[in-house]
């Protein structure tokens, strides 16, 4: 069928074609091609336009009738914001960068840090300082930005940092520029994060940071990036003469790749309008892990574990057991059995997906890792991933604090209104939870 419709359509083509070429035009006219295909521009115009214009209507009808969760604040910035990954996601990024930028307010913000691009150990940062010289040593946080492993770089998060880090106030920010997946898949991203926080722990004299005040923190795809730096640096041996971190800030982070059945996944994986989808969510791992998007198909289904390996004590790591059980509504569906599963596909990957650098939750000991603060978004497949890890950490008898925003989404600190002068995209909820997080970094780093 779709090689005759294909057939058709490329006939109609030549006929229209062979109908233009061939029209009379008056003989003393020296460019009859000219009008030839300004009459054909003119017979295409109008169904063109009109294409066009309902093209644009449909759309719009589309986004503006999208189902949005009852209990968000928000409903209209979910629905434009949805509307835009929908049409920027189809150009190039430094395009969809740009646009934004514009939304969110970057290019309208005051000049309030002394900026300085450079390198640590090979990896590209960006430092944010206070713009006059300290009187004495300040603290500092190294922070991996969010985007899946594959998109957004420093540039797309300097207005979010530059404002982060000037509400702090007296606080060194470094952004690092780690090499990302598809082209760089595990473990570049964490080794190039490592690297570039060994060398600033050792460097921090240079910059004016106390080292035993230093943080780490991420959103996202960064959140995990942090919570393994943290673990590397804590418990790798090489490193037992480096000053320990203080603190760990783990924004709304994915921790595992085991189970993508959990609750939040079933409740908020399908809502379109909701930034991160399971769909998205299990494209970014593939590509995390081995370079390209083969695993989606198992993971969308949890066949990517054997079954040998769903009864084993590593399905306790994120038994749902240990998620409370009010955040089990809606359409949660509770495991009913765990005899299933490809025994290739697992043997194939079981190393990389149960080692700690890249899903954190894997890790069967957690005693002596930094203090942490951990920000969860109840609309997002993600939230139980903080949950379970932010459980395990305190029986491990690490501080912790989570931060659950009963109202929140997935990437919602790209829009807590930090450009007073432009901001098409404030949520209240991320307001919230961004001063949250700067009270607290302001009293425990």
């Amino acid at each position: 069928m779709a090689s005759g419709q294909t057939i058709a359509i490329i006939l109609a083509f030549i006929g229209v074609g062979l109908y233009f070429t061939t029209l009379p035009v008056p003989e003393k006219l020296q460019n009859p091609w000219t009008l030839r295909g300004m009459a054909a521009v003119n017979f295409i115009k109008l169904p063109l336009i009109i294409a066009i214009i309902l093209a644009f209507i449909g759309v719009g009808l589309y986004f503006a009738t999208l189902p949005v969760p009852e209990k968000l604040q928000n409903p209209w910035t979910l629905r434009g914001m949805a509307a835009v990954n929908f049409l920027t996601s189809r150009i190039p990024e430094s395009w969809e960068c740009f646009i934004w930028k514009t939304i969110r307010g970057d290019y309208f913000q005051a000049v309030t840090r002394n900026i300085t691009d450079t390198h640590f150990d090979g990896v590209p940062v960006r430092i944010y300082q206070p713009l006059y010289k300290p009187q004495s040593s300040l603290p500092a946080i190294v922070y991996f930005h969010g985007g899946g492993w594959v998109r957004w770089d420093v540039d797309f998060f300097h207005g979010q940092l530059k404002s982060f880090s000037t509400q702090i106030d007296q606080v060194v920010l470094i952004s690092v520029e780690y090499r990302r997946a598809p082209e760089h898949k595990f473990p570049a991203a964490i080794d190039d994060c490592t690297d570039a926080t060994l060398y600033f722990i050792r460097h921090a004299k240079d910059h004016h940071v106390d080292s035993n005040r230093i943080a780490v923190m991420g959103d996202s795809a960064g959140g995990n990036l942090a919570a393994a730096v943290s673990q590397r640096l804590t418990f790798d041996a090489k490193y037992k003469d480096v000053p320990k971190l203080k603190l760990q800030g783990l924004i709304y982070p994915c921790l595992q790749a085991f189970d993508f059945n959990l609750p939040s996944y079933q409740q908020h994986g399908h809502h379109v309008a909701v930034p991160l989808t399971k769909s998205k969510m299990t494209w970014y791992w593939s590509l995390y892990l081995q370079g390209n998007d083969e695993l989606v198909k198992y993971f969308a289904t949890n066949n990517h574990t054997s079954s040998t390996a769903k009864k084993s004590c590593i399905a306790e790591l994120v038994s749902h057991d240990h998620i409370p059980n009010k955040f089990k509504y809606g359409e949660y569906v509770p495991p009913e059995s765990n005899d299933f599963g490809e025994e290739d596909v697992f043997e194939s990957i079981k190393k990389t997906l149960l080692n700690p650098d890249f899903a954190p939750l894997m890790r069967t000991d957690l005693r002596g890792l930094p203090e942490a603060y951990i920000l969860i978004s109840e609309f997002d497949v993600l939230r139980d991933d903080g949950i379970l890890y932010g459980h395990r950490l305190e029986e491990a008898g690490v501080k912790v604090t989570q931060k659950h925003y009963d109202t929140g989404v997935h990437g919602m600190m790209a829009h807590s209104g930090y450009s007073s002068a432009f901001n098409l995209y404030q949520m209240e909820v991320a307001v919230e939870a961004r001063n949250d997080l700067v009270n607290f970094v302001r009293k425990h780093l």
